[in-house]
C-alpha cells in the first residue's frame, strides 16, 4: 500500500520524547507527573447529575454548531471573564478539543501561495504536534521559531527574515505557553496584532487550559489578552513591531 510522503519527516510526539528522557533516570522521591495534561482534579458532583438527567439525549449526535444555550453560555462567560460582547451565533464555534479548531483554522485559511510562493506557517517551538501536521496538510512550510528564556519564552515572529513575512500566512501563538508558562502580555499582542496587520497574515490564538471550578484563576488584569482601541478607530494602530 502507497502512503503519502508528507507526513514521513514528523518529529515524534513530545510525550515519547519526554518518556525516552526520563527513562534514563533512576526512580525516587515523589513523581511530577509530565504526561498528558490530564484533570488531576475531582469534577464537581452536579456534573453527573446533569449527565444522568439528560443520558437519553446521548444516543444521537450532537449539532454542528453546538446548541445555542451552549454557544450563549460560551458568550457570557466571555463578556465576564474579558469584558468582550460577542455574538453567540456568529462569533462562538464549539469544539470536540483544541486540535480539531487549530488544524481546521489552518485548512480554511490557507492560500495554495502567498505572493507567488509556497506558504508558511509559523509556530512556537516547543509547539503543539498539530502545528505542524496542520501546515503540512496545507501545504505549507512550517516554520518553528524559538520560544526560549531569551526572548521570554514566547516567539519573537517579527524579528524572522522579510522573505519569510511575505509569504506567511498564518501564525500559531500559545499562551501561557506550554510548557513553559510564560504569558502573552498586552503589549506583546498589540506587536503581534500589528504584524498580523502589515503582512496580511492570521493569528491562531491558544489559551493553554479554560479555567474551570475548583482552579485559581490568577491571570493578573494587565495580562489579559485585549487591546483597547481609540474611539472612533476602526482597530489597532498601524506600528512597527517592538
Amino acid at each position: 500500500m502507497m502512503y503519502p510522503e508528507r507526513f514521513s519527516n514528523l518529529p515524534a510526539h513530545a510525550w515519547p520524547r519526554l518518556r525516552a528522557l526520563l527513562d534514563a533516570h533512576e526512580g525516587g522521591g515523589t513523581p511530577i507527573h509530565m504526561t498528558i495534561g490530564e484533570p488531576k482534579h475531582a469534577f464537581p458532583a452536579w456534573v453527573t447529575d446533569v449527565i444522568a438527567q439528560n443520558a437519553a439525549g446521548f444516543n444521537s449526535y450532537p449539532a454542528n454548531d453546538g446548541t445555542p444555550q451552549l454557544r450563549g453560555a460560551i458568550a457570557r462567560w466571555i463578556k465576564r471573564r474579558y469584558g468582550v460582547d460577542v455574538d453567540a451565533d456568529t462569533q462562538v464555534m464549539p469544539l470536540n478539543g483544541t486540535r480539531e479548531g487549530l488544524y481546521n483554522a489552518v485548512m480554511a485559511t490557507c492560500p495554495e501561495t502567498k505572493n507567488g510562493q509556497k506558504p508558511a506557517i509559523l509556530m512556537p517551538n516547543p509547539f503543539y504536534q498539530v502545528y505542524m501536521i496542520a501546515a503540512i496538510s496545507g501545504a505549507a512550510d512550517p516554520m518553528m521559531v524559538p520560544a526560549t528564556r531569551e526572548t521570554g519564552h514566547l516567539p519573537d515572529f517579527a524579528s524572522l527574515p522579510e522573505d519569510v513575512l511575505n509569504r506567511t500566512t498564518a501564525a500559531y501563538i500559545c499562551s501561557p505557553a506550554n510548557p513553559q508558562g510564560a504569558v502573552a502580555t498586552r503589549a506583546y499582542w498589540a506587536d503581534l496584532i500589528a504584524l498580523a496587520e502589515n503582512v496580511s497574515l492570521e493569528i491562531m490564538g491558544l489559551p493553554t487550559y479554560g479555567f474551570g471550578r475548583g482552579r485559581l484563576d490568577a491571570w493578573e488584569a494587565d495580562r489579559v489578552p485585549m487591546l483597547e482601541y481609540p474611539a472612533g478607530s476602526s482597530g489597532p494602530p498601524h506600528r512597527e513591531p517592538e
